[in-house]
């Protein structure tokens, strides 16, 4: 980074509607900072965390964190307080630099008694980021210096990225994916163009692309099955010319779809597990995908993977086994307890022995030399790109005192998987269960669907019957699918429109979240069920039902069911309000046609 505030001095390094950064200012930014932490005696070995949300200041926070020598701990300041909490007690963080605003300095705060270790005193250690852990705790990974600056050093020269490009910052803290996200285009001389809105809309995202004329970003598959099927024949936004996608499967039909919507971009599958630092395969998707999932291609020039079976013995082409990856400077491990926990495994290959990360993924090898991947061979799902361990949300509900079992899995939903509970506990408690895990987990962990029974069946040998449960699961999914189309379908436009707010808003949460009967109108939508990704859908609709327009932002100020309400009755009667143009309701209804036609079928 260093080196190309220093080369790209006077070009435009970050920017907002309100500032934007030279190279150079992002330097003395971070120059600052550093003197600041070192003033509180911190530098090398210690951990620094970085609270804040997407902005210039959270990037010059660890520029910053990195000139001083230290290791740096990204968190979002949007996640639960318990869990940042738990992210912050995970290592050995002697200060946190909160960035509280645009154009707020920074403040160091220093975190009493925490004292000095030893632990982190690699100087390749760079950053510590979180997954979901199986124990029910945040997993802690310590990535690397030499790993991450491989990764962005190949990213940049493979897809030319140089000055000219500018780049959409979207990704929040707390994942390493954040890293490639701001990085990649830092230390290419391009721009990065940061919205300012913490949550965009699909509408808001596409002026953004449009109006900054962004070149490239990362996202991940569900996202862009939001855009692309709220912002449905929308006007094409020429610009881009790289979408990086990763995190989940990518299919044949959102390709096309984003083509449909981004005509001049090159669509790239990327795919590795934070433990291996960043991606480790990548697939350039043609322009005519094969059907289906996409493959994740072939490996970067620094890493190898094999395919193993059970024994850990290499799988014949074309045989499905268990993808093993070797980077050349993979994460450093886990930290846990005061220590780095390495879990890596040597395997042999090719007569010699090699040191892999064994990723839990199922895979094979094409004809043509290409990944695929299949599946996961464990409790381990990614939702919005996030990976979670089923464990960590199943150990959340079971320490709430209405559940005496537990049985969460995940299932095909609309855009994304949904994760469904199957409880023995008290059925009348959920609202304050919910409210629990709020508190607790990030919000696309918390279950979509709870469902409930006198005991939770069992196999002979007393173990869950997983088969039974995932069915049952599957029913209640179904069962809200149907009830939702049918309230969707049960009255025409002119009858809705006659009805008051209310009624109209809850048959759209019905659809969105999937909620039934609102028991209590003061819930938030979260808490119904829905998600950071539905939310985009909730805005959507609205818009379309009521004929109005407002930034996405303003259904996270008014996230109950009330709030939102008297929201749009203020909003309807305000003189001169501003409604969407004819081509933004089209699409909202055509999403909605396509919603509840997928939801049909699945019902059937």
């Amino acid at each position: 980074m260093q080196r190309a505030c220093e080369t790209f001095a006077d070009a435009t390094a970050v920017t907002t509607s309100t500032e934007s950064l030279s190279y150079s200012d992002l330097f003395l930014r971070a120059r600052d900072l550093a003197g600041e932490l070192g003033a509180h005696g911190i530098g090398r070995g210690d951990a620094v965390a970085v609270l804040g949300r997407r902005s210039p200041a959270v990037i010059a926070a660890v520029f910053g964190v990195w000139l001083a020598g230290s290791v740096v701990m990204l968190v979002d300041e949007a996640l639960p307080e318990a869990r940042r909490e738990a992210m912050l007690d995970t290592g050995p963080v002697r200060a946190v630099v909160c960035t509280d605003g645009p154009h707020t300095r920074p403040r160091v705060e220093p975190r009493a008694g925490a004292a000095r270790t030893d632990v982190l005193d690699d100087p390749d250690h760079a950053y510590i980021a979180f997954t979901s852990g199986s124990t029910g705790r945040p997993k802690a990974i310590v990535g690397s210096h030499t790993g991450l600056s491989l990764f962005l050093q190949w990213q940049s020269e493979e897809f030319g990225v140089g000055p000219d490009d500018r780049f959409a910052h979207l990704t929040n803290p707390s994942f390493d994916v954040w890293f490639r996200d701001a990085l990649t285009p830092l230390i290419s001389g391009a721009t990065l163009c940061v919205p300012d809105a913490a949550h965009l809309d699909a509408a808001g995202v596409l002026d953004f692309l449009r109006g900054r004329e962004v070149t490239a970003l990362h996202l991940v598959p569900s996202l862009g099955k939001v855009w692309t099927s709220v912002a449905a024949g929308a006007e094409p936004v020429p610009s881009l010319r790289h979408a990086f996608f990763a995190g989940e499967p990518l299919d044949a039909e959102l390709v096309r779809r984003w083509r449909e919507l981004f005509p001049g971009c090159q669509v790239v599958n990327l795919y590795g597990p934070t433990e291996t630092t960043l991606a480790q395969h990548f697939y350039r998707v043609p322009a005519d995908p094969g059907h289906g999932i996409q493959p994740v291609g072939r490996n970067l020039p620094h890493s190898r993977s094999l395919v193993l079976d059970e024994e850990r013995r290499p799988c014949a082409p074309g045989t499905v086994g268990e993808i093993c990856i070797a980077a050349e400077r993979p994460s450093h491990g886990y930290l846990a307890d005061g220590r780095i926990v390495a879990p890596f495994v040597e395997v042999e290959a090719d007569g010699e022995r090699i040191t892999v990360y064994p990723t839990g993924d199922l895979g094979r090898r094409a004809d043509g030399g290409e990944l695929e991947i299949l599946g996961r061979a464990d409790e381990q799902i990614k939702i919005a790109g996030v990976r979670i361990e089923l464990q960590e949300v199943r150990s959340a509900i079971q320490s709430h005192p209405s559940v005496r079992d537990a049985f969460v899995c995940a299932l095909e939903d609309r855009f994304t998987k949904a994760i469904v509970a199957v409880l023995d506990g008290d059925a009348a408690a959920e609202p304050e269960l919910r409210t629990h895990l709020g508190e607790h987990l990030m919000g696309v962990m918390v279950p979509s669907v709870f469902a409930y029974l006198p005991a939770l069946p069992k196999l002979p040998n007393g173990k869950a019957d997983r088969a039974a449960l995932k069915e049952i699961a599957g029913e209640r999914l179904a069962e809200r699918s149907r009830a939702v189309s049918e309230s969707a379908d049960s009255r025409s436009d002119s009858r809705r429109a006659a009805l008051p707010v209310a009624d109209r808003l809850a048959r759209i949460w019905q659809s969105v979240a999937g909620v039934g009967r609102l028991a209590d109108r003061e819930t938030t939508f979260f808490n119904a069920g829905g998600t950071s990704l539905t939310i985009v859908v909730l805005h959507a609709e609205i818009q379309t039902e009521f004929g109005v327009a407002f930034p996405l932002v303003r259904l996270f100020e008014h996230a109950s069911f009330n709030a939102q309400r008297k929201f749009l009755e203020i909003l309807l009667e305000e003189p001169g309000r501003s409604t969407p143009n004819t081509g933004a309701a089209t699409a909202g209804a055509a999403a909605r046609r396509r919603v509840l036609t997928a939801r049909r079928a699945r019902s059937r």
